[in-house]
């Protein structure tokens, strides 16, 4: 047997392994389709599009009554339960972008928090770029904020509450009687 011999035999094995693997596949697929048929108590129709073939499932016949009566709703209630592709991905694509800019956010903030740290310990403002300058006065305007309402918070504790001069007083009298 030749190379080119044995080369062909392994594209035919791989080509047999392949469509045996998407076979697979597909018995998988219909099985949890019909699961799901079974479990939300809906008619569903898979229909796949194979090289050479089209596959129906359950059959042609249940796929194409309920493709029609799919088709028969009218566009406006079709539509806000159709979901393509596309839009599921751009979907998924918008929440992985918010996720990472509230990561880079909070990088930003830990950052600048260490070159506080930093700055606390003696490192020169002289050493520092204008953006970490403009996060560092960022963080102790937040950080005075915060105090300020702390400050507010403990004041109002210390103060007594007016009228509770009267509940004392009252106290006093009702243990002497």
């Amino acid at each position: 047997m030749s190379n080119t011999e044995h080369e062909s035999d392994r594209e035919l094995s791989d080509d047999s392994n392949t469509k045996n693997s998407l076979y697979k596949k597909i018995a998988n697929l219909s099985k949890k389709a019909q699961e799901l048929s079974i479990l939300c108590d809906i008619p569903l129709g898979l229909i796949i599009f194979c090289p050479g073939e089209v596959i129906l499932w359950p059959t042609e016949t249940q796929v194409k009554e309920r493709f029609e009566k799919y088709l028969s709703f009218p566009e406006f209630l079709r539509m806000p339960n159709l979901v393509t592709h596309e839009s599921n991905l751009d979907k998924m694509m918008k929440a992985q972008e918010e996720n990472i800019t509230k990561m880079e956010q909070n990088n930003k903030e830990k950052k600048t928090e260490l070159l506080f740290n930093e700055v606390v310990e003696g490192k020169s403002f002289y050493e520092l770029d204008v953006e970490e300058l403009k996060g560092l006065i960022n963080l102790v305007a937040l950080k005075k904020t915060k105090v300020d309402e702390r400050k507010k918070q403990l004041h109002e504790q210390d103060e007594p509450i007016k009228g509770d001069n009267n509940i004392g007083e009252k106290k006093d009298e009702h243990l002497k009687n």
